[in-house]
């Protein structure tokens, strides 16, 4: 996603928080990890989430905000706000005891048997139908792989036409 940050004598300036992580990432390879940069402009403060790690102490995470600190005052950025933030990693397949206790798998269990007891198998086929085409329709227009679709989209029909 791109921030506007800036207007100077050349125009506005928008900036990739993708693209600041990246080349962060790029710069300092390894633990912990930046996860992501998001800039509110209005604010001029730049956030940045790294990844909380058990085995990091308190020095290297103080280390690593520094040395994020000093990449971004270097891009002409004065207040940069760190977070940290604890991710889920994967851990393999669930098993059938996981499943059995897990609230969503009951939940759709019961979603679903209310669903065919209430609105037969054709109806509840075609209400999954359309969550499914509105879920579909709501991802290209609010997330940045969406966007990527219709512009490839885009450029195919412009192509053959």
């Amino acid at each position: 996603m791109f921030y506007y940050w800036k207007t100077g004598d050349n125009g506005d300036l928008w900036l990739s928080g993708e693209g600041i992580r990246e080349a962060y990432s790029r710069k300092y390879p390894g633990d912990p990890v930046c996860s992501e940069v998001s800039l509110l402009g209005e604010k001029d403060l730049l956030n940045v989430s790294f990844v909380l790690d058990k085995s990091l102490t308190a020095p290297e995470k103080l280390e690593a905000e520094r040395r994020f600190q000093e990449f971004a005052e270097k891009l002409g950025f004065l207040e940069i706000q760190s977070s940290w933030i604890k991710e889920d990693t994967y851990e393999g397949p669930i098993t059938s005891r996981e499943l059995l206790r897990s609230p969503v798998f009951w939940g759709g269990a019961a979603w679903i048997a209310t669903a065919v007891l209430k609105l037969g198998l054709t109806g509840t086929l075609l209400a999954t139908a359309a969550a499914v085409a509105a879920f579909s329709v709501s991802a290209l227009y609010t997330t940045e792989r969406g966007n990527e679709i219709r512009r490839w989209f885009r450029r195919t029909i412009e192509r053959k036409f």
